[in-house]
Formats: C-alpha cells, structure tokens, sequence
C-alpha cells in the first residue's frame, strides 16, 4: 500500500474505521481541514480522498455539514467491454461529395428573407435574477 497515492491511502484509512465499526452509518467523519491537520496532508490530498470514498461508495457529502458514512454502500459498476468497432461500408459514401454540392446549389437559387442563423434575444428580454435564484434554490435542494 505503500505505493499506492496519499490520497488512497488515507480513503483505505477510513475504509478501514468503516469496516471494523469505528466510524458507524451516519456518522460524520474529520472535517477536511482536520484531515489535514491529522494527517499532515494537502488541501488537495484531503479533499481527493474525500472525493474517492465518495465515488466508491463510503461517504455522501451533505451541504454545508460535511462528510458521512453511507447507510448503504453502494457497489461500484462492473466494468464492461466496449462492443467491437465496426467500420461503416465505403460504398454508402460513393458521390456524397456531388449529394452535397447538389442540396448547396438549391440552397442558393432561393432567395433568403430572413437569416436566423445567428439569432438571439436581447439579454434585457431573459430573466437572469429569476433564473440565478431558481438555479441556486435548485442546487440547494439537489446538490
């Protein structure tokens, strides 16, 4: 384990606290700042180990409150295999260039009105408070 990253190795720590009942579901573990303090770790460390107890499944982060042991541990997905590439047939591709050319130079003898390729609504016309605060209620229910 030794040459496993810092960060493993305090996140295989706390597995080890949550494995043997010394940290209990529920229960909140070290701030981050005292993980560094503890540990003689970075910001960075703390925060990533943190992070990988999180993603495995050990932790949930609550807002505002910090870390805690999961109720349920989630199992990690088992890793797949991506399928097999297939190329696609070359033939399909035979006179694309002369199907493009072709849709171009239609579009071209038709005259364009109106252009709404580059349009947009005046930024006075969006309700940017009322979207910022419904965002933020959003992110403060469902982080």
């Amino acid at each position: 384990m030794e040459s496993a990253p810092l960060y493993r190795q305090l996140a295989q720590h706390y597995l080890h606290a949550i494995e043997t009942g010394a940290l209990k579901p529920g229960d909140r573990i070290p701030s981050v700042r005292t993980l560094m303090e503890l540990h003689g770790v970075s910001l960075s460390t703390a925060l990533q180990a943190c992070r990988q107890m999180e993603s495995d499944g050990l932790l949930e982060a609550r807002p505002r409150s910090g870390y805690f042991v999961r109720h349920t541990r989630h199992k990690p997905l088992a890793p797949i295999e991506e399928p097999a590439a297939t190329l696609p047939d070359p033939a399909q591709y035979v006179g694309i260039h002369e199907r493009i050319s072709a849709i171009t130079a239609r579009g071209r003898q038709l005259p364009v009105e109106v252009s709404f390729a580059g349009a947009c609504g005046a930024p006075a016309l969006y309700p940017a408070e009322a979207l910022r605060n419904a965002a933020a209620r959003a992110l403060r229910r469902h982080p």
